[in-house]
Order: C-alpha cells, then structure tokens, then sequence
C-alpha cells in the first residue's frame, strides 16, 4: 500500500492501520493546495504529528511549496531504509557509553504495570521509526536552501506497508503539556525553547518520566555522545541525495512558489534549530530502549 502522493489531480489518501481512509482533492495548480502536517504524519505511517513538521507549516506556504516534491521521495524504500540505518547508528553509540540502572525489572517492581510497560514499549517503537525519518525530511529542506537542487540519486522503488508501521498506527501517543518539572530543567540542559515530544509521550507514564530523565539528562557530558549525535545530522545532510526525486526548495525556488521572505526566514529557522534536537532525541529514544533491554537492529547485525 503506498503512502500518499501530491500530484496534479489526483486525490491522495490519508493512511490507517487497515489502509487508506479518506480522500484529500489537491486543486490542479499545486501553488493554491493546502497540506497539512497530517498529511506529512500519513505519508511517515506516524500516530502522531511531528513537531518539526508543525513548526514548519507554521511558515505560510512553505509545506504547499515542498511536500508536492517531497512525497514521492518518502514513499520510496531507500528513504525509510537509510532512516532505519541512522537508528541504528544511534543505537550503536548509545551502547558505548550507556550503562542503563534502569530495567524492565526494576519499573515492574512499582512503577509501572505489564500492560503500561508495554504501553510504553509501543510508544518508543514508533519514535524510534518515526524520528529519523523526520531527521532525513528536515535535512533535505535544509540542504535545499542552500542549493539550487537535492536528491534526485535515490531508487523509485516503492516502500512497503511494514507490518511494524501497522503496529505504530494503532499505537496511541498521548502528548503532555510539557510545562512544570521537570520539563522546566529538561529544556535548560538541552537548551531547547519547547519541551521535546519523546518526553511529553512518555510523561503519560510520571513515574518512568522522573526516572528515565534523572539518567538520560547526564548523557550529554559524555563526550562520544555528543560526537554521535553530530554524526547522525551530519550522515541526514549528505545522505539526502538520494532521494528519489529532486527538490527545489532555495529562497529563489520558494519566491517562486509565493512565499514572501518573512516566511522563508521563518522555515529556514525553524529548520536551524529542529535539525540537532531531532538528533539528539534519535540518541534520547535509543537510550530509552536500550534501558528496557531492546538491542535489535534494524538494518545493521552487529558481526
């Protein structure tokens, strides 16, 4: 089952566990569309909207200007390939430098229950697919505004409906508000303006919250950490030739398209600061896991 795909007449379907539901016409000019961040979150097979997709349609016109050239690419196999293959980058250097305290055992000794552990355990799975995809959607725009075109290396061949991405659809993600400790502490560690939404998902459950965050808040001292980090954005940004179909989207493209310039700084900040928390919350996800005892790879076995 593909995802969706803005063409020129051509009604794309908003994607549901069972398959696509209902219809969204595009008018034929492409530049008079509405898309939606929900439109984005189908295509990515995601429960939930992303942030960064959020704050980017925040920026009048600049989703209607890029998704038309970008959806064809997501819906390619190499593009969630190389998204699973940065997860398990991040994993791998979580496990360098990550001894996790806490365990299954030690959240069902009272802080969860066997049905919210798995609860929890769902959730992480779907931003472990959900993130690095976003990270590779992001770099793109943002290589893109500095060149005149990206991608366009990338094989067509359709992606599949993974049974996993079923599974992460009839997952529900609850978002806290992110206000109050300790998100208040959270984002002046990780220097963020707005609470990450990895935590305000797993805030549902307070208690695995208030421990996952007392260890994870350290991680950033350590200094392969951080390198790992850079690595995943730096590999997002030249990994995104291959996308399956070029992408035009610098300010001269985006002028041309109707955005007026106030909005193209807008996009092109937004971008500036989702790009490193994306990674850093890739690196967050995978600690998370890695402490409830999931060490699977996705693309990569270790020897």
């Amino acid at each position: 089952m593909g995802a969706i795909r803005i063409l020129r007449d051509q009604y794309p379907k908003l994607i549901t566990p069972d398959g696509p539901c209902r219809e969204v016409r595009y008018p034929a000019d492409v530049s008079e569309s509405v898309v939606t961040p929900d439109h984005v979150a189908s295509a990515l097979r995601s429960p939930f909207v992303p942030e960064a997709v959020t704050d980017l349609a925040r920026a009048g016109g600049f989703l209607d200007a890029v998704w038309p050239q970008l959806a064809s690419s997501v819906d390619t196999a190499g593009f969630r390939g190389s998204a699973l293959y940065m997860a398990d980058m991040s994993a791998d250097g979580v496990e360098e430098v990550y001894r996790p305290v806490i365990s299954r055992d030690s959240l069902l000794a009272g802080a969860l229950s066997t049905d919210e552990l798995d609860g929890l355990v769902a959730v992480l799975d779907a931003f472990h697919w959900i993130q690095p995809q976003v990270l590779l959607l992001v770099a793109a725009l943002s290589e893109a505004m500095v060149q005149p075109s990206v991608g366009g290396q990338g094989r067509p061949e359709p992606r599949d409906f993974a049974e996993r991405e079923r599974e992460h659809l009839a997952t529900t993600v609850d978002l806290a508000s992110g206000s109050g400790p300790p998100f208040t502490q959270m984002r002046e560690v990780l220097g963020v303006d707005s609470s990450p939404q990895l935590y305000r998902a797993v805030a549902v459950w307070p208690s695995y919250l208030d421990a996952v965050w007392e260890e994870l808040q350290h991680l950033v001292a350590y200094p392969d950490f951080r390198r790992r980090g850079r690595a995943l954005y730096f590999y997002a940004r030249s990994s995104t030739r291959f996308l399956a179909q070029p992408l035009h989207a610098d300010p001269e493209a985006l002028r041309e398209r109707g955005m007026a310039d106030a909005d193209i700084d807008a996009a092109r900040n937004a971008l500036d600061r989702t790009l490193p928390v994306l990674a850093t919350m890739m690196m967050h996800c995978s600690a998370m896991r890695v402490g409830l005892g999931i060490t699977t790879r996705e693309v990569v076995v270790p020897g």
